[in-house]
């Protein structure tokens, strides 16, 4: 007669046919109440698709071309392939309107929180004093354009910063 023996690793078989039974029951479950959230989502994403679909051709009917037909021989992206782009600039990028009125930048002086916490009121007062006749004195004088020479130092310092052996 044979003699009975122990399960594997302990566990009895009766016990993997109750963990298939359990496992495809709770994937039923699962998929039951997923199906309807993919359902939904579907429905709302092809609801979002109409509503982008109807503002495009919306937008699609407003848009009109009042270009002419001729093409500018004046650089930029209408010249033919493999030519250079940075041309000579024609047409109107330079243009500023007559009515375009320019006004000078504002001087802006930036005060130290830090250091008017450490004075007395009356240091305080006469620190923002100097601070007004400071921009004062910097409005009068009007913007500060730099000279040619101060321009080609400036491409010189930053060439020899970058590597390179000459101005670009």
């Amino acid at each position: 007669m044979a003699a009975p023996t122990n399960p594997f690793l302990g566990i009895e078989p009766k016990m993997y046919r109750h963990f298939a039974v359990i496992t495809v029951a709770l994937s039923t479950v699962v998929a039951v109440f997923a199906n309807g959230d993919a359902q939904e989502a579907m429905a709302q994403s092809q609801r979002v698709a109409k509503h982008n679909a109807a503002e495009t051709r919306a937008a699609k009917a407003k848009l009109t071309d009042k270009r002419s037909d001729k093409r500018r021989s004046g650089g930029g992206f209408s010249g033919p392939y493999g030519a250079p782009m940075d041309g000579g600039g024609g047409g109107d990028s330079s243009y500023i309107p007559a009515g375009m009125v320019v006004t000078p930048a504002p001087i802006l002086i930036e005060v130290d929180q830090k250091a008017l916490a450490r004075m007395t009121p009356a240091q305080r007062a006469a620190y923002l004093r100097k601070l007004e006749e400071e921009r004062q004195k910097r409005m009068a004088q009007g913007p500060i354009l730099p000279t040619q020479q101060q321009i080609s130092a400036l491409a010189e310092q930053s060439a020899a910063r970058s590597g390179s052996d000459s101005i670009d």
